[in-house]
């Protein structure tokens, strides 16, 4: 299959430390000499080298999902648009804005490189307005993607992912996220085809959709909810022209490439 190759202007929309996946226990937070926001499931080694007070943090295990049991109708979602939303939450920071959707029970998500590089200090915050601090498990050296743990307190939602080499051109798309900071905004469009930019590794997925900062790391779903892709960036402009409805999102694949080992058994 040949892929056309657009040349014009696109904007992006938008200390790495692991910590335990349990979701229960005490979780401890602390700024390092360096003003680094940490949080981990052990206290300091060296509580001199860090500026203020250990906060400590009580989090409450999750009930395990019953198998057999449709996460649809166990969150009240009415429609898979609207599971998509709930699997969805606002990553805020003090220099950002974006979006985050969960991969797993266990609180795995993915979100754009972008959105959360250089800011270290970022909460997710769900659509119940509860927040929840985040650990940045991976940042992606090949495409706009990173992996984060969200330590809620309960089993969250997540997304189940669709391959991008089944859509047909003209397919309906729903874009999820902060768009312009309204948290869970829902815009459509379809699906164009598959294109190579110059500020890019490899392929993204084009689709008409309109997304605006804060959409950036937010799910690209089909009908029935499924990711198949990550969105990414836009058209601003062209040779000086105004563009829109001109979207770009990494391929859901790349997922599955690169964070495989954190996805549910299916």
């Amino acid at each position: 299959m040949k892929y056309g190759r657009i040349i014009g202007t696109a904007i992006i929309l938008g200390g790495i430390f692991f910590v335990n996946s349990a979701l229960g226990g005490t979780l401890y937070k602390w700024v390092d000499e360096k003003g680094v926001v940490h949080f981990s499931d052990r206290k300091p080694e060296s509580p001199k080298k860090m500026k203020g007070s250990i906060e400590e943090r009580n989090v409450v295990d999750s009930q395990p999902v019953k198998k057999n049991q449709s996460p649809k109708r166990e969150f009240g979602a009415r429609s898979p648009i609207e599971y998509a939303i709930n699997c969805t939450f606002t990553i805020k920071g003090s220099k950002s804005l974006g979006t985050g959707f969960f991969l797993s029970p266990d609180g795995f998500a993915v979100t754009c490189r972008h959105v959360i590089e250089g800011d270290f200090n970022q909460v997710a915050l769900l659509n119940d307005q509860t927040k929840f601090p985040i650990s940045v498990i991976s940042m992606s050296r090949n495409h706009d993607l990173a992996l984060i743990l969200v330590m809620a307190s309960s089993q969250p939602p997540h997304l189940s992912i669709r391959d991008p080499g089944t859509l047909i051109p003209g397919e309906r798309l729903f874009a999820i996220g902060a768009s312009a900071g309204l948290q869970a905004t829902i815009t459509d469009g379809v699906f164009t085809g598959f294109r190579k930019l110059k500020k890019t590794n490899g392929q993204v997925i084009q689709f008409s959709a309109p997304v605006n900062p804060g959409n950036s790391g937010g799910p690209l779903v089909d009908e029935k909810g499924r990711a198949v892709g990550v969105v990414s960036m836009k058209y601003r402009k062209r040779r000086g022209i105004p563009v829109s409805g001109v979207g770009f999102g990494v391929l859901s694949r790349h997922i599955k490439e690169e964070y495989g080992d954190y996805l549910p058994q299916e």
